[in-house]
């Protein structure tokens, strides 16, 4: 399935990089994480480079239009269980961070593209996912994470459970 964000958008293509590139910093992935990433930097006077093997905006990324999300599938409870709670709640705190990190700089930059705040959905049709959606919930919710465990969705169909992260973004 092609997203409406690929079918829709034009990115802009650069260059092969040729040999060595003499640069203080090099970032590893041109998505959203990326190009934050090396914005930050740069913001900071650090000469920094973006490598990416596909093209900016071509992973993931681009499959989730533009998504801004601190909710990346069953990830927290998990992340508890190997982890703890400390750097589970490091990783949280980053990516809730990130969202407000982008409208600021889409606000200080001007910057046209539709930014708006909405929640996201991690849901399932099968009754056997519930307990795993509510697992996350309730781990999220133990991170400060604004979560709530819900049957309704805006989707056009029936869910057995779905965890909504209110506060996100596209």
């Amino acid at each position: 399935m092609t997203s409406i964000w690929s079918k829709t958008t034009t990115l802009q293509e650069y260059p092969v990089l040729h040999g060595d590139l003499p640069v203080e910093a090099a970032v590893i992935g041109g998505g959203l994480a990326g190009i934050l990433t090396a914005y930050f930097l740069q913001q900071r006077g650090v000469e920094t480079i973006v490598l990416e093997g596909a093209g900016i905006g071509s992973g993931q990324t681009k499959n989730t239009t533009a998504k801004i999300t601190s909710q990346h599938n069953l990830i927290y409870h998990k992340l508890w269980q190997n982890f703890g709670e400390e750097k589970t709640k490091q990783y949280a705190d980053a990516n809730q961070e990130a969202i407000g990190k982008y409208q600021a700089i889409i606000t200080e930059q001007s910057i046209d593209c539709d930014f708006e705040e909405c929640p996201a959905f991690l849901y399932s049709t099968g009754k056997q996912d519930v307990v795993l959606l509510e697992q996350e919930t309730n781990t999220a919710q133990r991170l400060g994470i604004p979560a709530d465990f819900t049957t309704e969705t805006s989707l056009p169909f029936s869910v057995a459970g779905a965890v909504r992260f209110s506060g996100q973004a596209q």
